[in-house]
């Protein structure tokens, strides 16, 4: 091994190359956009709140569209409970008037038990399955 003496040193010129290099823009570009740290924090909120805001009314929006519909199938077996009630007021009580009332009544009654689920599935108060007991 040989070893030589150091006679000079010349400078380096030391650069980090590991990071974003400066850029050479001009303050008053038009092109160019700066944001401090709290407005981009005032913006990610702002963001953030319109778009809780957003899955809210959409979410109300959607409740309120299933709420119409069940409100419909139950208003739909009041008015076939009113066909009965006016068939039963009516009847002479042949076997064809029998067979209609007995449909009216069970498609009534299977709306409104069906309806009466839908609406409070959604409070989790839905009642519970009774056992039959054929």
């Amino acid at each position: 091994m040989t070893a030589r003496a150091v006679k000079s040193v010349t400078p380096f010129d030391f650069r980090a190359d590991f990071g974003p290099q400066p850029e050479e823009v001009a303050a008053e570009d038009p092109a160019r956009v700066s944001f401090t740290g709290e407005e981009i924090a005032g913006l990610i909120a702002q963001v953030r709140a319109e778009t809780l805001a957003e899955v809210a009314r959409v979410k109300a929006e959607t409740e309120s569209e299933r709420l119409a519909a069940v409100t419909a199938e139950l208003a739909q077996a009041l008015e076939e409970i009113a066909q009965v009630m006016r068939l039963i007021e009516s009847s002479q009580f042949h076997a064809t008037t029998e067979a209609r009332l007995r449909s009216l009544i069970d498609g009534a009654a299977a709306r409104i038990v069906h309806g009466q689920g839908d609406l409070f599935a959604a409070t989790g108060l839905s009642p519970k399955p009774k056992e039959d007991r054929t």
